[in-house]
């Protein structure tokens, strides 16, 4: 392995034989890296009681901060865990806490993920695959964000909010409710504006599906309508397909109650 001279590096740390480790990084504690990851100057990983697993070919950037203590006063020093799957991106002066007791323990980042400069990802957070989170967002804890779901710049969540897969919250907006899956979600609060076209275009969605999951988002976007009467008429006006199921489920299924606008 590759570790430079001015690293510090705990004894109780697993590091892959091809991994890099940079100058002037810390690694504390029970810290464990894969293969071909690399973790460029001055990051810090690891804390002295919590855990952190980071899986393979990795490139963790200059001053990332991974695995330090959750931003809750009720942690006293729990043995909880920060994982992080393979091929991820993690951007200068990343913040990425462990997971508290409470919320179950572990703070998770699938695989394929770009987290851009200076973004902060709260305690407990759940992301999937192919998410991007752009430069100086801020999620707070508890959030789970869903497979290739974008964060613009500047934007903010709340904690126990969701965010659905494909969705995209534009820059410099504030989120406090589910945003649903496929749309782009604006506005201090965020609340869905139209379907993500380009972005279900890109994801190679037809054209017939795209008009689908439109006539699903207008029907939410009718506060006369219940979220249950959401629900019925979704199954009734739209055709079915895996995309309207995921859109239905996730709105029906929302406990912290889903943006409408």
């Amino acid at each position: 392995m590759s570790i430079h001279p001015t690293a510090i590096v705990s004894d109780q740390a697993n590091i892959a034989p091809d991994a890099e480790i940079g100058p002037f990084c810390v690694i504390e504690g029970r810290v464990e890296i894969g293969a071909a990851t690399v973790v460029e100057s001055h990051a810090r990983i690891g804390s002295r009681h919590a855990r952190v697993e980071i899986g393979e070919g990795n490139l963790i950037q200059n001053g990332a901060v991974l695995g330090g203590p959750p931003q809750d006063l009720s942690y006293d020093a729990a043995d909880t865990l920060l994982v992080i799957g393979d091929r991820n991106r993690i951007g200068e002066y990343v913040s990425i806490n462990v997971g508290t007791e409470k919320g179950g323990g572990v703070t998770r980042l699938g695989h394929d993920n770009f987290i851009m400069a200076f973004a902060h990802i709260g305690h407990d957070c759940q992301l999937a695959n192919h998410v991007v989170i752009t430069n100086a967002t801020q999620l707070a804890g508890h959030i789970v964000v869903e497979e290739h779901a974008l964060l613009s710049g500047l934007a903010g969540v709340t904690q126990f909010c969701r965010l659905g897969s494909y969705s995209f919250l534009v820059a410099g907006a504030f989120a406090n409710k589910d945003i649903p899956p496929y749309t782009i979600a604006a506005g201090h609060w965020a609340a869905p504006r139209a379907i993500n076209r380009v972005g279900l275009k890109r994801a190679g969605v037809s054209a017939s599906e795209r008009r689908n999951l439109d006539r699903a988002l207008k029907l939410l976007l009718d506060r006369s309508l219940t979220i249950e009467e959401v629900v019925q008429r979704i199954a009734h006006d739209c055709e079915p397909s895996p995309f309207i199921t995921h859109f239905a489920a996730f709105i029906e299924q929302s406990a912290r109650g889903v943006a409408r606008g």
